[in-house]
């Protein structure tokens, strides 16, 4: 079988380059902008908003979808958002007629004031340029499977953590960033409360979680909400055991760190799965 990953140098594309590559699922194709170092698998490093790099990724039989513009970058550029965040998942649905085509979507698509708990019942109410063009391709995705015209599941990531420190475009960069602080020994001020909350998964699990997607034989329209650990900011803190102080941004506070109870019984009977636990978390994290 033949397999692209777009965004394949990415954080999560390189775990998912190497979890498809440790189960030995077929012939890679690695898709992205520029390469870091030569990868070890065939490779095209270009723009997929041009058509003939485009076209390279579809060929493929499968394809996990994973570039994406970052959420704060998308609300201070709306068009470029439009361009990488909805008119390019849209050009692959097409694209990958009646083959098998996995998107990343994202939780921003539920909001900014959620009920709890949050289960598969939730409506999705995005509040954000990234929240809404990630919405309107799971609904334009969720129609082609209807149709029979792509096969396939968008799976809804959490926040995954540790990305490279102060990565880019994310607004939630300080739940990644104070991983790097611990492990440095530097002392770090979070910005949200040590009661705030967040739905957490290491890189790791998402990559398994998007292997089992591309991997297994079943297409699911809705997309589906994936299984994340629900975590206490204080109580992450203190298992990292780094010198943390503590002063609440009330914008990250509303953003990143107010959430409710997760139920995902549709995902977990798919076969997806959240981190073990915060001692799981922060072990995968650090891998």
């Amino acid at each position: 079988m033949r397999i692209a990953v777009t965004g394949a140098d990415g954080f999560v594309g390189r775990a998912v380059v190497r979890e498809l590559g440790a189960r030995q699922a077929g012939e890679l194709l690695l898709i992205d902008r520029a390469f870091a170092a030569a990868p070890a698998h065939p490779f095209v490093a270009g723009d997929l908003t041009d058509p003939a790099v485009l076209a390279r990724a579809c060929e493929a039989d499968a394809l996990i979808h994973l570039a994406a513009l970052p959420g704060a970058a998308a609300e201070r550029d709306p068009a470029l958002s439009r361009t990488i965040n909805l008119d390019l998942p849209l050009a692959l649905i097409e694209g990958m007629a009646g083959r098998r085509l996995i998107l990343a979507s994202s939780i921003a698509v539920f909001g900014g004031v959620l009920p709890d708990p949050v289960d598969d019942a939730t409506e999705p109410r995005p509040a954000s340029v990234y929240g809404t063009h990630k919405r309107m391709v799971e609904l334009a995705f969720a129609d082609a499977v209807r149709r029979g015209a792509v096969g396939g599941m968008a799976l809804r990531l959490p926040g995954i953590v540790a990305r490279p420190r102060g990565a880019g475009g994310f607004g939630s960069a300080f739940l990644s960033d104070l991983f790097h602080a611990a492990r440095s020994g530097e002392a770090y001020t979070v910005p949200v409360a040590r009661e705030a909350t967040s739905w957490l998964m290491s890189a790791r699990v998402c990559a398994a979680n998007l292997a089992h997607a591309l991997l297994s034989d079943a297409s699911e329209g809705d997309a589906v909400t994936l299984p994340a650990l629900r975590v206490e900011i204080g109580t992450l803190t203190d298992a990292l055991g780094g010198d943390f102080t503590f002063e609440e941004d009330e914008r990250l506070r509303a953003a990143f760190g107010s959430y409710p109870t997760l139920l995902a019984p549709r995902a977990k009977a798919l076969g997806f799965r959240a981190d073990a636990g915060v001692a799981a978390l922060i072990a995968a994290a650090y891998d």
